[in-house]
C-alpha cells in the first residue's frame, strides 16, 4: 500500500434521547371571580382544591412557550334556605414564556404542572380572589441517532490491529404522550339514601402499577371516590360516602414488548361524577368518567460492540475520534414507606364524622450521595368532617406532614460519574381515624418510584486513515528492545507504541494471556519489511 487510503467502516446506529437542558419556574396567579347569577350568596368559605391543566407547550428558538388553566373548585356555606351547603367551578387561563437557551423549535419538551398553593378569600358574598403558587418543571430533549464503529470492512490481515469493546445500553424505542379513559357505574350502599344532589367530590388514584405486554401498556389500580350528597329525606340531610373502585385499563402501544424497560408517569386530568337513575327511576347510580394522562418512555437495552482503537504494522494510521454519552440503567427502584402521625383538630365543634381525607405527595429535594438518593418531601393532608354546628356542618382542615426517605441506589457514585435521576412519587394508602373530639390519626404509606440512569461517555471512532510509513524510519527502528512495563499500561499499548502485534509480544515472551503488570520485563523483536 503505497499511497494514502481511507479505510471504509463498519457501522451501527443507537437512538437515544439526548437531555438539552432543565429549567424550573413558578407562575404567579391573583385574580377576582364573580359568582354566576344562579348560584346562591356565600357566608363563608369551607374548603377549595385546583389543578393544573396544560393546554399547550411550544419550543421556540431560546424559549418555551406554556399555556394553561387553573380549574378550582370551592365549597361554601350559602345563604339558600333549602341547603347550607354548596359549591362552585372556575378556570383561570395563565400564559408563560421560559428561557431556554438550549431550545430549538420542534424540540420535544416533558413538562410536570405542580399545583404548590391555592388560596381563595372572600371579597363579598358574590365575589372571591383567587391566588395560586404554581410551579413548573421542564426538560428539554431531542432524540438523537449516534453512528458508531464497530470495526472496518474488508480483510487487512495483521496489517491493521483492531481493539473492541463491548458495553451495555440504552436504546430509545418510543417517547409520547397518550390518554386513556375509565368508565364506571356504582350504585349506592343499600343503607344510604337516594342522591337529590352531589355537593362535593373527590377521586384519587391509590396503588398505581404498570405492566408492559405484547402491544400493550396496562394500568391497574384504585379509584378511592368520597362524596358529600344532599339525599331527599325530608331533613334533606347531608350524606358522606366513600367509595374503592378497582381501575384498569390499557393502552394499545404497539412499539411496547414485555422485556423493555419503562418509565410511566400517569396524572388524572379530570374525574367526572354524575347521580343517574336506576331501573326503579330513584338516583341510587353513580356515574364515574376519568381520564388520565400517560406520558411513556421505552427503552431496550443492547450489546455495543465497539471500535476502541486501531493502529497499523508498516504504515502510519490516523484516526478521527468523537465523544458521544450512551444511557445505562443504574437502578430502577419502588421505595414504600409508611406514615403515622396524630393531628390536633381546631376547637371550632364537635366532629361527628370525617368525610374524606385526601392527600398529595410533593418532593422538595433530592439528595444524590454514595449508593442511595435521599429524599426529602411533604405529605400535603386535607381532611373534611361534619361537625355538630347548624352554622357550619362541613369543616375542612389542612395538613403539612413532612418526611425523609433513603432510596438505596447500589453503584450510586455522585462524585465520579455523570447521572440522571426520575422520580415519581405516589400514594398507596391513605386511612384518617378520629381518636376523639381533638385527634386524628393519619395512617399513610407513600411509594416513590425512581429510576437513575448513568451517561456513559464513549469515544467513538470517525475515520481511519492510512499512509505509508518513511522507509528510513522502519529501517532504524532496533530489532530487538528490552522494555519495563510502566504502572497503568496494558500489552495493547506497549505493542502499538513499538509497530507490533499483542500476539507476537506473547509469543516471544512466552506469555499465557495479555495481562502484564508493572514492572514486568518484556522484549520485544521488529521485523524488517
Amino acid at each position: 500500500m503505497e499511497l494514502s487510503q481511507q479505510l471504509a467502516c463498519q457501522e451501527t446506529q443507537i437512538r437515544v434521547m439526548a437531555d438539552k437542558g432543565r429549567a424550573t419556574t413558578q407562575v404567579t396567579l391573583d385574580d377576582d371571580y364573580n359568582l354566576a347569577d344562579y348560584k346562591p350568596d356565600i357566608l363563608k368559605l369551607i374548603e377549595e382544591k385546583g389543578q393544573v391543566r396544560i393546554d399547550e407547550v411550544k419550543a421556540l428558538k431560546s424559549q418555551v412557550q406554556v399555556r394553561g388553566t387553573l380549574q378550582f373548585e370551592v365549597l361554601y356555606r350559602s345563604a339558600r334556605e333549602d341547603g347550607f351547603v354548596s359549591s362552585l367551578k372556575g378556570e383561570l387561563p395563565f400564559q408563560e414564556t421560559v428561557r431556554m437557551d438550549e431550545a430549538q423549535e420542534y424540540d420535544t419538551v416533558f413538562l410536570v404542572p405542580e399545583l404548590e398553593d391555592l388560596s381563595v378569600g372572600l371579597i363579598n358574598s358574590r365575589k372571591l380572589e383567587i391566588r395560586a403558587l404554581i410551579t413548573l418543571q421542564l426538560q428539554l430533549m431531542e432524540p438523537v441517532t449516534h453512528h458508531l464503529t464497530c470495526g472496518l470492512e474488508g480483510d487487512y490481515g495483521e496489517d491493521v490491529q483492531q481493539k473492541t469493546s463491548c458495553i451495555q445500553a440504552l436504546e430509545l424505542m418510543e417517547q409520547k404522550k397518550d390518554t386513556s379513559r375509565f368508565h364506571s357505574e356504582l350504585t349506592l350502599p343499600s343503607n344510604k339514601p337516594n342522591v337529590q344532589e352531589i355537593i362535593w367530590y373527590s377521586s384519587q388514584l391509590r396503588g398505581l402499577e404498570s405492566r408492559l405486554t405484547e402491544g400493550k401498556l396496562q394500568l391497574t389500580g384504585e379509584l378511592l371516590i368520597h362524596m358529600v350528597y344532599r339525599s331527599f329525606e325530608e331533613s334533606q340531610q347531608m350524606q358522606c360516602l366513600e367509595l374503592a373502585v378497582p381501575m384498569q385499563t390499557e393502552l394499545a402501544v404497539p412499539e411496547a414488548d414485555e422485556d423493555m424497560i419503562s418509565w410511566i408517569r400517569v396524572r388524572m386530568l379530570t374525574g367526572e361524577l354524575e347521580a343517574m337513575e336506576d331501573f326503579d327511576g330513584e338516583q341510587r347510580v353513580l356515574n364515574l368518567e376519568t381520564v388520565l394522562e400517560v406520558d411513556m418512555t421505552f427503552w431496550q437495552e443492547r450489546e455495543l460492540c465497539l471500535l476502541q482503537d486501531a493502529y497499523a504494522l508498516g504504515h502510519e494510521l490516523t484516526t478521527g475520534t468523537k465523544e458521544v454519552s450512551l444511557p445505562q440503567l443504574l437502578v430502577k427502584n419502588d421505595s414504600r414507606f409508611r406514615m403515622n402521625e396524630r393531628i390536633e383538630l381546631p376547637e371550632e365543634a364537635r366532629v361527628l364524622q370525617i368525610c374524606s381525607s385526601t392527600g398529595s405527595v410533593q418532593i422538595e429535594e433530592i439528595t444524590p450521595a454514595d449508593g442511595h438518593l435521599e429524599v426529602d418531601g411533604i405529605l400535603k393532608l386535607k381532611l373534611l368532617y361534619v361537625a355538630a354546628d347548624d352554622d357550619l356542618p362541613l369543616v375542612a382542615v389542612s395538613e403539612t406532614l413532612p418526611f425523609h426517605e433513603i432510596i438505596e441506589a447500589p453503584g450510586l457514585l455522585p462524585d465520579k460519574g455523570n447521572y440522571t435521576y426520575e422520580l415519581e412519587p405516589g400514594i398507596d394508602l391513605l386511612t384518617t381515624m378520629l381518636l376523639d373530639q381533638k385527634q386524628i390519626e393519619c395512617k399513610a404509606q407513600i411509594r416513590l418510584c425512581a429510576a437513575v440512569f448513568e451517561n456513559h461517555p464513549v469515544m467513538t471512532i470517525e475515520h481511519l486513515q492510512m499512509e505509508p510509513m518513511d522507509r528510513e524510519k522502519l529501517q532504524s527502528r532496533p530489532g530487538i528492545i528490552g522494555y519495563i512495563v510502566k504502572e497503568g499500561e496494558n500489552l495493547w499499548q506497549i505493542a502499538k507504541a513499538h509497530g507490533v502485534t499483542v500476539s507476537q509480544i506473547m509469543e516471544q515472551n512466552n506469555l499465557a494471556d495479555d495481562t502484564v503488570k508493572a514492572g514486568d520485563k518484556l522484549m520485544i523483536v521488529h521485523t524488517i519489511g
